[in-house]
């Protein structure tokens, strides 16, 4: 179940919405409900959450303010804005901060489930882009694409592999690479290059959602995506995706269709070109010894946990490709990147909360550039989120923690 809460100033507001969605949307678990937009970010700061519902008009903190907030420390979680009409304009500004939807008062409940639909199947291919095991899913369209897998046998085995829809000859698709322009947004962009990538194929799934977006890789400034249909050829809009991006992220950039095919089977049998001359996205062959190979990894990411570290950072340092790195590491280890990474900032992390450091600090001495997403990792980790654990494990009191903001 995904955590959802409900933030209105209106009693039988809060009550009414809480309870149609325990009635008809079990897959949401209502986990807070507040009269303010300040007593709901104090409830982020410790507490996972997938989805807001917030009036605009509140006393203390409004939802535009509170949607601000969400924006630009929560960038994971949905929004969805509640507005009287006269308040429609103001509402619409929302927008800007990542707000997905806002809907009209008095509230049309059929209208609301449409949107928790939408945020159900926008959630559920984030899970499922994890569950799939990504790795996999990138390695065998970047083999596609490089021309590695031109026997079709190989490349249908290989496909079913992936737990998919239907079967590799049902896809149609194209080849897309986004190009961000460096402006006070991105030069100030504080979640982290590896959310970066997720945040820009985020927003393509959301501008997207009758077709299958899949993040291959990165050159620079330069993403690699895939889009998929099973009905037909994906018309993209260069011109207007980029401007939608703009309103979703406040990203420049600029989208160019690679090249365009009618069936995934033959992909291989012509390989699509990549425009910047990085054809050989993968090395042929591994040199030196694994093991040492590995430790040097193993070392680097113990070396600087603490930065804004991707596995791009850790391939180049072992002089292997990206997705190539991330299969060998998992082949090795039995632990992927982002697992083996997480592990060390969580051990780190427990190390740190024995002394007096307020716990946002701690975030971002382990690296963290998103305080929710540390909560979520520590919770994942030890069963506690890092308040709970001083308390109840280490037994030590309250220390004192950043003020609101």
């Amino acid at each position: 179940m995904y955590p959802i809460i409900i933030v209105d100033d209106e009693e039988i507001t809060r009550i009414a919405v809480s309870g149609y969605i325990q009635k008809k949307h079990p897959e949401f678990r209502v986990s807070g409900i507040f009269s303010n937009g300040a007593d709901a970010l104090r409830f982020l700061r410790e507490n996972p959450v997938s989805v807001v519902i917030t009036d605009i008009r509140m006393p203390r903190m409004d939802g535009l303010e509170l949607s601000r907030h969400i924006s630009e420390s929560y960038p994971g979680i949905l929004t969805i804005i509640i507005s009287g009409y006269s308040e429609f304009e103001y509402a619409k500004k929302a927008i800007r901060y990542g707000v997905v939807n806002y809907l009209l008062k008095p509230l049309d409940f059929e209208e609301l489930s449409q949107n928790l639909n939408s945020a159900q199947k926008h959630l559920d291919s984030l899970h499922l882009e994890t569950d799939v095991n990504e790795e996999e899913i990138q390695l065998f369209f970047i083999d596609m694409i490089g021309g590695l897998l031109k026997d079709s046998k190989e490349a249908a085995k290989r496909f079913e592999q992936l737990s998919l829809e239907g079967a590799i000859s049902d896809y149609k698709g194209c080849l897309a690479a986004l190009t961000l322009e460096k402006n006070d947004t991105l030069t100030q962009w504080k979640y982290g290059r590896e959310k970066l990538a997720v945040s820009l194929l985020n927003g393509l799934r959301m501008l997207l959602p009758e077709y299958s977006v899949c993040h291959l890789f990165r050159s620079g400034m330069r993403y690699y995506f895939i889009v998929l249909s099973m009905r037909q050829i994906p018309v993209l809009c260069p011109e207007e995706l980029c401007s939608a991006l703009y309103h979703l992220l406040h990203f420049d950039c600029g989208l160019q269709i690679l090249s365009s095919f009618e069936n995934l089977e033959a992909m291989s049998a012509a390989p699509a070109p990549l425009d910047d001359g990085k054809r050989n996205i993968r090395p042929e062959n591994v040199t030196g010894d694994d093991d040492i190979v590995i430790q040097k990894a193993m070392s680097y990411i113990q070396a600087h946990f603490q930065d804004d570290l991707t596995r791009e950072d850790v391939a180049d340092a072992v002089f292997l490709s990206s997705a190539y790195f991330s299969r060998f590491f998992k082949q090795k280890t039995g632990l992927s990147f982002i697992d083996y990474l997480t592990t060390i900032r969580m051990q780190k992390a427990v190390e740190l909360l024995g002394t007096r450091m307020k716990v946002g600090d701690i975030a971002k001495k382990v690296g963290y550039q998103s305080r929710n997403r540390f909560f979520i990792n520590f919770r994942l980790y030890t069963g506690y989120n890092p308040t709970e654990y001083r308390r109840q494990i280490l037994r030590m009191e309250d220390t004192h923690e950043e003020a609101e903001e």
